[in-house]
Formats: structure tokens, C-alpha cells, sequence
């Protein structure tokens, strides 16, 4: 995988780029080696700045639910997650995003180039029709259609850090149609960045 070997590479050369100077920054964490709950969790707002973070990413929320997508605060609200059906964006057992579902993708690409902003998570979850290994793959797969298409979109490797949980985090019992349809879902979620928590703190 291009970004797997491209971080690679990176950390390879980061010695020698910090022996030049003893005044080097801390070199920052390859938020591909981490897990989800990892890169959700990071960067940590700090108590006393949480309200302000709080305030500006709702912002985001609102201004994502108007264009019709289905967002919502997570992490005390300190994250914005997007949730979309997988049904919206692919034919079932399918990894090719569909045309409809490209032009719902579509409206998050002007938040997501916003990589000064937001750090973009990208989970895709299954049912647990048919075995573990295959969903791990179906997910996995998806997960890397997606962030083909933002790379399409954005003209270079998009900053979108990809997921495929297969069925471990179901949000429904998965018996009954309705019921797997719920758990066949992507997941979007903008972490704000050091950045914006620096400028929301500032505007408070």
C-alpha cells in the first residue's frame, strides 16, 4: 500500500533529519500505525479549552446536517462523525462506489482537503452475514475505494485514514433486515487538529 510504504520511508529518514539540528521538533506520530480508538482520541483537547472546541465543531456538524448528511457530535463533542448507509454508496458485496453515491461523498471533499483542520478517520463496518475474513476484506476493501475516490477528488494521496472493522462494532442486534442494514454503515468522523484547537481557544 503506497501510504504504508510512503511512512516508511519517512521514518527511516527522520534520524538523519534530526541529527542536523539539537533544536529538531519531536517528529510526529504516524497516525497509520495507530489503531481507531487511537487516532479518535488524538490530539487531546484539554479540559479548560474543551467548550470552545465543543462550539466550533458544532459548527461543523450543523453546517454538514443543512447539506443533508447524517452528523452528529461524538467525543463530548470535541469530533464530528458522519455516518452514511453502505447501501447509499455501494451494490451489495460490492467495493466499486457508485455514481449516486460519489456525489454524497462529494459534499464532505471541501472538509476533508481541510487537513489543517481535521484529521479524517474513515471506519467501514459490516453485518455478520457470511464469515469474519470476509467481512475484514469487504470492509477493508471499501474502506480503500473511498479513499481512492478522495484521492481522485483532491488531485494527490488524500489524508483520509482508512479502516475496515468488518462486523466487531455493531450498532444493532443483526437479526431482521432493518436491524443488518444499520450495522452495513461508513463512518466519517473529523478530528479537529492542533490548529484548530489553537484558534478555537484564541477566539474564546
Amino acid at each position: 500500500m503506497m501510504k504504508s510504504l510512503t511512512h516508511i520511508l519517512c521514518c527511516l529518514a527522520m534520524p538523519v533529519v534530526m541529527s542536523l539540528s539539537l533544536h529538531a521538533e519531536k517528529p510526529q506520530v504516524d497516525v497509520y500505525s495507530l489503531n481507531i480508538e487511537q487516532n479518535l482520541a488524538t490530539p487531546e483537547v484539554n479540559q479548560k479549552h474543551s467548550a470552545a472546541v465543543i462550539e466550533a465543531m458544532d459548527l461543523l456538524t450543523r453546517t454538514l446536517k443543512q447539506a443533508g448528511l447524517d452528523a452528529s457530535g461524538v467525543r463530548k463533542g470535541e469530533v464530528t462523525m458522519v455516518t452514511i448507509p453502505c447501501s447509499d454508496l455501494f451494490a451489495p458485496n460490492s467495493i466499486i462506489v457508485k455514481d449516486n453515491g460519489k456525489a454524497i461523498l462529494a459534499k464532505l471533499t471541501p472538509y476533508i482537503k481541510r487537513s489543517d483542520k481535521y484529521k479524517t478517520v474513515l471506519a467501514v463496518h459490516s453485518d455478520d452475514t457470511g464469515d469474519d475474513v470476509y467481512a475484514e476484506r469487504l470492509t477493508a476493501d471499501r474502506a480503500n475505494a473511498i479513499d481512492e475516490y478522495y484521492s481522485a477528488a483532491l488531485g494527490g494521496e488524500s489524508p483520509v485514514i482508512p479502516y475496515g472493522l468488518g462486523n466487531d462494532e455493531p450498532v444493532a442486534s443483526n437479526s431482521g433486515i432493518n436491524n443488518r442494514a444499520k450495522n452495513r454503515r461508513v463512518e466519517i468522523y473529523f478530528v479537529p487538529t492542533t490548529s484548530f484547537i489553537d484558534n478555537a481557544r484564541k477566539k474564546k
